[in-house]
């Protein structure tokens, strides 16, 4: 008799286990269709993507969804394209894993705005410095571009695949992806025309 209470007492904890992780999940669910880039997205004629995979999913017309290149379409995370200006513009909010000391992975929020700009090879902005991995000839004219501009060193910053994109720590704002798309916008009408001339690095 004590064994049956014993499983008994289990499957009930089990069970208020379940039954609390089923009411978490499915708020944070609704949260995600909630986003306040859903009613952006209406003020602004946008394309608003929860990210739930149950949701009739919205493809992107152009860019990535990471710093590190990785593709938008697919991934589980919540984002907009409207325009700013003359310029599609897409806003993700997503989270990336990170080690911590006692070897658990971990997830924090990262947003990430990008603007659609003319083929063009790789080109970083990082930590002040130009960078082109794929095509170096360019590094001494846009090193030049850089110094003489500095404003545009402030942020890093990565144009590829017909887009230039940053990113930051924290959920996307209204404030910071107007103001990182603007910041953006301006860094692609400023570089040198030779840096759209040569779309061998494009893909």
């Amino acid at each position: 008799m004590p064994v049956v209470v014993v499983i008994v007492l289990i499957a009930a904890v089990f069970a208020g286990a379940a039954a609390i992780w089923w009411r978490s999940h499915a708020k944070f669910v609704e949260s995600r269709k909630e986003h306040w880039f859903k009613a952006f997205a209406a003020e602004r004629g946008g394309t608003f993507d929860s990210g739930v995979p149950s949701d009739t999913r919205a493809v992107p017309s152009f860019g990535v969804g990471h710093p590190s290149g990785r593709p938008l379409a697919g991934s589980t995370t919540t984002w907009i394209e409207f325009r700013h200006g003359d310029r599609p513009v897409i806003a993700i909010d997503a989270q990336e894993p990170y080690r911590h000391f006692d070897d658990h992975t971990y997830f924090r929020d990262i947003h990430v705005t990008q603007v659609r700009v003319p083929p063009s090879p790789e080109l970083r902005i990082t930590a002040g410095t130009v960078s082109m991995p794929t095509d170096p000839r360019l590094e001494g004219e846009l090193s030049r571009w850089l110094a003489a501009t500095p404003r545009f060193a402030r942020r890093d910053v990565v144009v590829e695949h017909g887009s230039a994109r940053t990113w930051g720590p924290g959920c996307a704002t209204r404030q910071n992806i107007v103001a990182e798309a603007g910041y953006l916008a301006d860094l692609a009408d400023s570089l040198p025309a030779a840096l759209w001339s040569v779309s061998g690095g494009a893909s």
